[in-house]
C-alpha cells in the first residue's frame, strides 16, 4: 500500500531536506499531528522522534505522487538510515502510525522513529521542530 509519510523535522515544507527529497514530488500536503516525544540531536542539527511519550508532535502528511512513490520512499529510507529487514543497523525505523490531519481525519501514514540509544539532546517540549528552530534562531541573535 502506498501510504503517505508524516514528516516532523527537516523534511517539512521549506526546510533543506524537503527541498532535496520531496519538493515537486508530492500531490498533496496537509498539516497533521501524532503523539510521541521529540528531541534535537547531533548538536541540534536534526530531530529524533521516539514512541514513548504523549507530546503532540506537529508535522505534515506528504502524499507522494504515484509515479514517483517508490523512488521517493527509497530516498527517504536512505536519508533516515533505514535498512528494511535490518532494523538493528538502522538509525531510524519506518513504521505505520495514525496521524490526525488538518481536517480532523485519521490517516495511516509512515513515519520514522529514532532507533538508537536514547542519548539524545534537548527535549522539544512544544513537539514542533519549526517553532523550536525559530526560538533557537532568536536566542542566537545576529
Amino acid at each position: 500500500m502506498k501510504r503517505p509519510v508524516f514528516v516532523y523535522g527537516t523534511l517539512r515544507n521549506g526546510l533543506h531536506n524537503y527541498k532535496r527529497v520531496l519538493e515537486g514530488l508530492t500531490k498533496q500536503e496537509r498539516s497533521g499531528t501524532m503523539t510521541g516525544r521529540l528531541y534535537a540531536a547531533d548538536h541540534e542539527r536534526f530531530p529524533c522522534l521516539v514512541k514513548e511519550g504523549n507530546t503532540v508532535i506537529q508535522g505534515e502528511v506528504m502524499y507522494i505522487k504515484e509515479d514517483r512513490y517508490e523512488k521517493v520512499l527509497r530516498a527517504l529510507d536512505r536519508l533516515e538510515g533505514y535498512e528494511e529487514g535490518n532494523p538493528a543497523d538502522s538509525d531510524y525505523i519506518r513504521e505505520t502510525v495514525t496521524v490526525i490531519d488538518e481536517t480532523g481525519s485519521e490517516v495511516e501514514a509512515y513515519t520514522y522513529f529514532w532507533n538508537q540509544p536514547i542519548g539524545l539532546g534537548e527535549h522539544i517540549t512544544s513537539g514542533d521542530w519549526l517553532t523550536w528552530l525559530q526560538q533557537k534562531r532568536k536566542t542566537a541573535g545576529p
